[in-house]
């Protein structure tokens, strides 16, 4: 009698299905669905500058839609658009032949090197990759002289920088990268015998490519156009560092009217209607794309001529490639010169950075024609080379002897340990000060010291959180699977697509209001312990996308993994809570472990929502060097940008090497360093 009473008790104490799921749900419920409503009723209010919520919501009306649609709006908004359309079909025109060469013509080994070469720029900051091509076109700067050098324009140089020329080459580099991911995936994914049986059938290489292989690369090819128009249509950074005046997009605008004329009804209609276009236009999009898909597959009479045309074509050519004596294929060689090619054009902002962090002049963009170098006199003078040497010889005596103690000592990994060497050569080489006077001086400016230290706050506290709420998030979408879990998944999208500039200018209008809030709003107004509010609004900020992230690569981790293990932890009486501790954590750690070092490299290079939710004390670096380019850019900024840059790769060296440590191949971990 007793046994189905207890059965009966322990259903209705069941937890429902969504139960770990809940903080993130609350999480997203709070900072993101009523954050972008308010945006809506903002909206049809009208301005109030008396008071510090400047709205009136006294006569609600639709005023501000008919005051946007202005000559001046109208102009920017259009290039807006025009600009991201240009540069998507750019990135994918650019990325595609690098994909395609990735995923058929080379080994696993060399996949991974060119998908390591493509994902380092991709995830090295934002901004300093935007104020890197500051350095090439200017109208003064090295490569303007050359060309005036060779004599192929005036010398007046370039006149390139804030124009809208600028703004287009730069956001197609900055977004190659998120192009070039998904698009591998797809194609990496892509059974290799249908594109065989199409060969086999008499398809040439052309008609198997346009009949197989692309329409099989569609959902890379959405997940590309997603992951880079959508965010492009609300990028300002780029107009703002590039454009000047006339370089201006929708998005600086937007952030103009919250920030400056304080009109956030005005700024709010802008950004509906600018959410409201990047929806009709990729609504117009796949139209055309489900158009053309429909035409190639419901024949009509001139379809059915152009495709036979197409078809003969290609058959003829194959068979006029065969029948040569000595047939040359070409395509593998161009494949690998337009990689080669695009590479090096995602490599050379980098490149300038680092090599500008040396300069020995005033300006960072300018190069003096003299490298500010400390060591290299040092290294010759008898009396300090000897003491530089002896400092050099007793630390990495001492990183050895430690090594040593600690593999006899401790249960370290062996691996970690092999570390001892190169970290004792870089401390070597910061204690002795091998390095240029700004590298030597970078934190005796309060302004970039202070700011790569919020960084590094801001980005851990952002990436506690992130791992925290995505990891029960993925954990209960992979394993208590239900109704809710379309609606979650959903919210999940909305928050990886949605314009960053949305999600920055929701919260700068929502914590003035959750401050009021009696316990809620107490860190966000006065802080907590060492940290102001400020810091605990980036915190929150930066862990939206962050924690999404996560919850993707852990569902993804635990969907592939029996439920044999938890469900015999369950059979033996192991409580839920012991079952996860001892069964599904240890199983998701390198998803978390992935995911929590690639939400650090997210939260370190966040420029848009910093920019507009940080306060005095809380400012990162990203958010001083935008400000520190409406002058002269110092060298320093070089510097601490180098040193961000080390950072972001040693972390995705990280993400890598655990990922591979799970099993997981260069396609999975494109497609984890992609979010799909």
């Amino acid at each position: 009698m007793t046994a189905p009473v207890a059965t009966s008790h322990r259903k209705r104490l069941r937890a429902p299905k969504f139960a770990l799921a809940l903080p993130s749900i609350i999480w997203y419920l709070l900072f993101f669905a009523v954050p972008i409503a308010f945006i809506v009723v903002y909206s049809f209010a009208a301005k109030d500058g008396s008071k510090l919520i400047p709205v009136d919501y006294g006569h609600l009306s639709g005023a501000n839609y008919s005051n946007v649609f202005d000559e001046t709006f109208f102009k920017v908004f259009k290039s807006t658009l025009r600009i991201s359309t240009i540069a998507t079909i750019g990135c994918l025109v650019i990325g595609l032949p690098v994909a395609y060469f990735a995923a058929f013509k080379v080994p696993e080994k060399w996949k991974a090197i060119i998908l390591a070469l493509v994902v380092v720029p991709s995830f090295t900051s934002f901004l300093i990759r935007t104020v890197a091509w500051r350095i090439p076109l200017a109208p003064n700067g090295f490569f303007s002289k050359w060309l005036v050098d060779m004599g192929w324009i005036g010398t007046q140089g370039i006149q390139i920088l804030e124009t809208p020329l600028a703004v287009q080459v730069a956001i197609i580099y900055n977004y190659l990268g998120f192009m070039i991911l998904p698009l591998f995936v797809a194609l990496d994914r892509i059974d290799i015998r249908m594109r065989e049986a199409s060969k086999d059938l008499g398809a040439g290489r052309v008609a198997t490519f346009f009949g197989v292989t692309l329409p099989l690369a569609g959902p890379g090819i959405i997940a590309g156009v997603l992951l880079t128009f959508i965010p492009m249509c609300g990028d300002y950074v780029t107009a703002t560092v590039l454009g000047g005046a006339k370089g201006n997009m929708i998005g600086s605008m937007i952030a103009s009217q919250f920030s400056g004329a304080q009109n956030w009804p005005l700024g709010s209609a802008m950004a509906i209607l600018m959410i409201g276009a990047v929806l009709l236009s990729m609504i117009v999009g796949a139209g055309i794309v489900w158009l053309i898909t429909w035409v190639l597959k419901h024949p009509t009479s001139i379809s059915t001529r152009i495709k036979h045309l197409f078809h003969e074509r290609s058959v003829s050519r194959t068979r006029e490639g065969k029948a040569r004596l000595f047939n040359f294929d070409v395509l593998p060689i161009a494949l690998s010169a337009w990689t080669v090619l695009v590479l090096v054009f995602l490599f050379i902002p980098i490149l300038l950075v680092v090599f500008h962090s040396f300069n020995g002049g005033s300006s960072f963009t300018i190069w003096s024609g003299n490298a500010g170098v400390k060591w290299w006199d040092e290294l010759f003078d008898g009396s300090v080379a000897w003491a530089v040497l002896a400092r050099f010889t007793a630390l990495f005596v001492i990183a050895v002897v430690a090594r040593t103690v600690l593999m006899r000592t401790t249960k370290i990994s062996r691996r970690l340990l092999n570390w001892s060497g190169p970290v004792a050569f870089l401390l070597a080489f910061v204690i002795n000060g091998m390095s240029t006077n700004w590298y030597e001086t970078v934190f005796d400016f309060a302004s970039i010291g202070d700011a790569i230290r919020n960084s590094f706050i801001a980005a851990f506290g952002a990436t506690i959180l992130a791992v925290v709420l995505g990891g029960f998030a993925g954990v209960a979408l992979a394993r208590r699977p239900g109704v809710w879990t379309k609606v979650f998944m959903a919210t999940v999208f909305l928050i990886l697509v949605t314009p960053e500039i949305m999600d920055a200018i929701a919260l700068a209008t929502w914590f003035p209001r959750v401050a009021d809030f009696p316990v809620i709003g107490y860190p966000f107004k006065h802080g907590w312990g060492p940290f102001n509010g400020g810091m605990n609004k980036l915190w929150v900020g930066q862990s939206l996308y962050a924690s999404a992230v996560v919850t993707l690569i852990v569902r993804a981790r635990l969907a592939g993994l029996d439920e044999a293990l938890e469900e015999a932890a369950a059979d033996l009486g192991a409580p839920p809570a012991r079952a996860f501790r001892q069964i599904t954590l240890p199983l998701i750690s390198s998803a978390l472990i992935a995911g929590g070092l690639l939400s650090f490299t997210l939260c370190l290079d966040n420029a848009v929502i910093s920019t507009l939710i940080s306060e005095a004390g809380s400012t990162t670096f990203p958010v001083a060097l935008l400000g520190a380019t409406r002058s002269t850019i110092k060298p320093f900024w070089g510097v601490g940008a180098v040193i961000l840059f080390c950072v972001t790769l040693g972390a995705l060296w990280f993400v890598t090497v655990v990922l591979r440590r799970s099993g997981s191949s260069s396609s999975e971990i494109a497609a984890t360093l992609a979010g799909s």
